[in-house]
């Protein structure tokens, strides 16, 4: 980690709005999909601003366009950036995410505090969060707990029944990274 670059790292693709969209638009793709903030980018696809959800909550009423109610100038890093420096200027400038842009101001990528701490998770520490939080999805609260061993995900806790059990096992081995997914013995089914 120590040597790596933003690039290697970075999540793609990116999800963007444009600087003409309506902040009822923007607001409703922060909305679903759980994002921190979306790049600006103008009819050339260069970033020319960052939209938060406090941007938005700041401008009270969702009717302006994103280029009246962004932040600006966006802070970013270039997609060669040192991963310590990236991490460095997270915390710095009480950011959550970053987009990582190439040499002509292209985002290519977005680098959050979320995936900061992933990369100080081992493996397993990485696929569990990701079980837990898709079987927290589905049943809106925790209902189970997910360990993880070596790629060997262990679902405990309560079952309505068989089939929630086979759909728990079943969701757990979606995540990518995950090679088997049980129930111990001692998780009732009643």
């Amino acid at each position: 980690m120590k040597n790596m670059q933003v690039c290697e790292v970075m999540q793609r693709p990116i999800i963007a709005v444009r600087h003409n969209n309506t902040a009822r638009e923007a607001a409703l793709m922060l909305a679903e999909l759980g994002y921190a903030a979306l790049p600006v980018l103008d009819r050339n696809d260069r970033l020319i601003g960052v939209l938060t959800s406090g941007d938005l909550l700041r401008a009270g009423e969702l009717n302006d366009t994103v280029s009246a109610v962004m932040t600006t100038p966006a802070i970013s890093v270039s997609d060669n950036a040192a991963l310590a420096e990236v991490m460095s200027r997270l915390v710095t400038h009480g950011l959550r995410s970053l987009p990582v842009v190439d040499a002509d101001g292209r985002v290519i990528g977005m680098f959050s505090r979320g995936d900061a701490l992933r990369l100080m998770l081992t493996p397993d520490d990485a696929l569990a969060a990701d079980a837990q939080n898709l079987l927290d999805q589905y049943t809106g609260g925790r209902r189970w707990h997910v360990t993880v061993h070596e790629g060997e995900a262990t679902i405990s806790g309560r079952f309505a029944d068989e089939s929630e059990r086979r759909i728990t096992i079943a969701l757990t081995r979606t995540v990518p990274g995950i090679r088997t997914a049980t129930t111990p013995a001692a998780s009732a089914v009643h």
